[in-house]
């Protein structure tokens, strides 16, 4: 009995999309069953207007929120020279911002699965705190306040409005699951593509006030339009009959999921280390702003086809080896590329390469979930916010990590990248992070009760 119950887990696990709850299946035809009040059937999954409609709206959200927040190492290059006097403060504006947006996820993921009706107020009330610390950072003066304001507010106003879209996308796509986060996701991409050659072209001509002020209001309105077509494609329960769903939390007692959080835990200690500090890596090696403008655009540009792939083999391919190719060809990238780097191509061939592989990485975690969930609809949004957590906690501590890496100039006689200033420490740290991320592929087969 017990080989039988193995043999059928390993084999949901490498080959099978988990099952759904019944108003989740579908059909020969991709149509599922009529399961609302009005007796008429619920719009597709994996496919037509609606799921292809709401994919690329998501993406595009995806796009602005995510985007500008990847690109803030233009921003750091910009405030170093602002504020000479405050650059041990000036990197955690950046890891803070993406740092609550991952740690919020959860909790907030949590609420508006219980409370559905409020994803679309979340949304509106996410748009004005946006606002409002886009605004803020425009007249700051110092370092801390815009660490409160392009930190803080940004990264709440940024959660509340995205939480919603990954509370969707679980109702909308089921078998293509994988694909479709990949191509939201790939979202981060497009947007670390054009936002640092918007952001740094506008700071070298307006300065931060200006700048601030021209994106603030640009997201405003393109936000504000972007809204109204976030929607779900299950019915909303009317308040007199809502209830809070029951979940089962019993993968939190089982090695597999821990083994996979804390492999997407050590990947977020390293993977935002070049994202911040390639622009300052390339003035430090006397190379044109420029240039580590264009290093932080081509890895977002790589980010793009790769989230899509590698959500696609998500689909098709066995979990355990995919993670193992992740973790190897990111850390080869970080030591052979990055710890090579001295000049414009190094330079350019490590942005492709990480972006690529490291920058992919979350497009693993809708197999994660299809490990973990078999039959409870309301389970994979709250797994996905878990992965998200871990990487906030490696966001917000790769901040005040990062600058106590750079003060190491134990590698300072080393040759390549690794002698540049106190950056050798920081690749190794980086390197060893994405290596370390394979620890995920060692999960155990197991069954959820």
């Amino acid at each position: 009995m017990s080989a039988k119950i193995e043999d059928s887990t390993k084999s949901n696990e490498e080959h099978e999309v988990p099952r759904a709850m019944e108003h989740f299946r579908v059909d020969e035809e991709g149509m599922s069953p009529p399961s609302n009040q009005s007796g008429k059937p619920l719009p597709r999954v994996d496919g037509g207007w609606g799921a292809w409609s709401y994919l690329a709206t998501a993406t595009a959200l995806e796009t602005l929120v995510w985007g500008l927040a990847s690109s803030y190492g233009v921003f750091l290059d910009h405030y170093t020279m602002l504020y000479p006097h405050s650059t041990g403060l000036l990197p955690i504006i950046g890891t803070v911002s993406m740092g609550i947006m991952y740690l919020l996820l959860s909790p907030l993921s949590l609420y508006l699965t219980a409370y559905a009706r409020q994803r679309t107020r979340t949304m509106w009330l996410g748009l004005i705190i946006m606002f409002c610390g886009f605004m803020g950072a425009a007249f700051a003066s110092n370092a801390s306040t815009l660490i409160v304001t392009q930190g803080v507010l940004y990264g709440i106003g940024g959660t509340m409005l995205y939480c919603p879209t990954t509370n969707y996308m679980f109702e909308w796509w089921l078998n293509r699951r994988g694909l479709a986060s990949g191509i939201m996701l790939s979202g981060t991409g497009a947007g670390g593509l054009i936002m640092p050659l918007i952001s740094n072209a506008l700071l070298q001509k307006y300065g931060k006030r200006t700048t601030l002020l021209a994106i603030g209001i640009s997201y405003t309105f393109l936000l504000a339009f972007l809204i109204p077509f976030i929607r779900p494609r299950l019915p909303v329960a009317q308040p007199s009959v809502t209830r809070r769903p029951k979940i089962n939390w019993s993968f939190l007692k089982t090695s597999t999921f821990w083994l996979l959080w804390s492999g997407v835990l050590f990947q977020g200690l390293a993977a935002f280390m070049p994202v911040t500090y390639l622009p300052s890596y390339a003035t430090a090696l006397s190379l044109s702003p420029t240039i580590g403008t264009l290093s932080i655009a081509l890895m977002n540009l790589a980010r793009v086809p790769g989230q899509v792939i590698i959500g696609h083999l998500a689909d098709k391919m066995g979990p355990r080896k995919l993670i193992l190719l992740m973790a190897l060809a990111s850390g080869i990238s970080v030591f052979a590329g990055w710890g090579a780097a001295k000049n414009v191509g190094g330079l350019v061939g490590f942005s492709l390469a990480f972006g690529a592989f490291a920058g992919s990485y979350t497009a693993l975690f809708s197999r994660f979930i299809a490990i973990l969930n078999h039959d409870d609809p309301h389970l994979p949004a709250i797994l996905y916010s878990l992965f998200f957590l871990a990487r906030g906690i490696g966001s917000i501590a790769s901040g005040p990590l990062s600058s106590a890496l750079m003060s190491n100039t134990s590698l300072g006689n080393a040759k390549g990248g690794y002698g540049v200033g106190g950056y050798g420490v920081l690749i190794v740290w980086t390197g060893v992070g994405m290596v370390m991320s394979g620890v995920g592929a060692g999960y155990k087969s197991y069954k959820i009760d």
